[in-house]
């Protein structure tokens, strides 16, 4: 709109010569009809310019197509965005029925796992209390010098009269004796010598009479006598050290059960630790402090050693044993 408002350039040059002093009559009327015939012209241009700026100018009923036009955009446009909305809700509900169904499942899921678990950590400790209950006759030696061409059953036989004494039968019913299963010790130390007897009484008889005596000196060597358990219990014992460390500390009476299971008596009740997580519990029942306990079960899976059975401490100093009915 300035560039219509402007002064055209046609009558740019006409303006300055209106200042100029007046001529003489014929001349006068000479320059008038000059610089009336350069106005008419840009008038003209002008007429014409605004006649085609009023062409080009929309009229009502443009404008109203216009708009007509720019609606019926607007509702297809609209249109399209919700039926895009109305797919996307459709997608949103069934993600979210897909996720609710999926949460179920997993939750069926995790259910059945943890059922699964329980059957076999439960399975597991069957296994380790029958592999127990197949060692329960035997007896574990440590200590016995080890030779070649030696006789296990002489030896161990010779052992037990030593221990019993005069309670010594005359034949100890052993099945079998012999060295633990496994390659010689590469520090030399002897291997221990595992025994089987006919008789329970008979095994759990020379057991108290070990328990009874301080140290047991055989062939000129400090002799052990341990009862012959499954590396799984053992593996527990080990991993419950730190408890049973603790129940000594306190003279807390504790002992070993079968099935598994730690027991202890604290005010005139018994607790009892037979899986890791029973641990926490155990601890603020008896009114100790936390100790770090490693799960023994996940920590340390069950593998047979290459090298000499250690147990967790002193199994002579077990106070519960299965009897033969058991």
């Amino acid at each position: 709109m300035d560039e219509f408002l402007a002064t055209p350039h046609c009558l740019a040059g006409t303006r300055g010569s209106d200042k100029m002093a007046p001529g003489s009559p014929g001349s006068s009327s000479r320059a008038s009809s000059a610089q009336e015939s350069p106005r008419r012209d840009a008038l003209t241009q002008m007429s014409l310019e605004l006649a085609a700026i009023s062409a080009n100018m929309l009229t009502r009923q443009d404008k109203k197509e216009l708009v007509s036009d720019l609606r019926s955009a607007i509702r297809e446009e609209v249109a399209a965005v919700r039926q895009d909305l109305t797919a996307l809700e459709h997608r949103v509900d069934e993600q979210e029925v897909q996720r609710l169904q999926a949460e179920q499942q997993q939750r069926a899921t995790d259910l059945a796992t943890s059922r699964q678990g329980n059957l076999l950590l439960e399975l597991r400790r069957q296994v380790e209390d029958l592999e127990n209950r197949g060692r329960r006759n035997n007896i574990r030696v440590r200590g016995l010098p080890e030779s070649e061409g030696e006789s296990p059953r002489e030896i161990l036989e010779g052992l037990f009269t030593q221990v019993l004494g005069e309670e010594a039968p005359p034949d100890f019913g052993l099945e079998r004796a012999h060295r633990a299963l496994r390659p010689p010790r590469r520090d030399g130390l002897p291997r221990d010598l595992v025994c089987c007897f006919q008789s329970f009484q008979l095994k759990e008889t020379i057991m108290r009479a070990a328990r009874t005596q301080r140290t047991i000196t055989y062939m000129d060597s400090r002799v052990s006598l341990y009862h012959d358990l499954s590396p799984l219990t053992l593996d527990a014992r080990r991993a419950l050290k730190p408890l049973t460390g603790l129940l000594q500390q306190k003279r807390i009476p504790y002992k070993w059960g079968f099935p598994f299971s730690l027991q202890a008596r604290v005010n005139n009740r018994w607790l009892a630790v037979r899986w890791p997580n029973d641990v926490p519990r155990f601890l603020r029942a008896a009114g100790l402090p936390e100790i770090p306990v490693p799960n023994w079960i996940l920590e340390n899976p069950p593998t047979r050693p290459t090298g000499p059975t250690v147990p967790a401490e002193n199994l002579m100093e077990d106070t519960q044993q299965r009897s033969p009915e058991e």
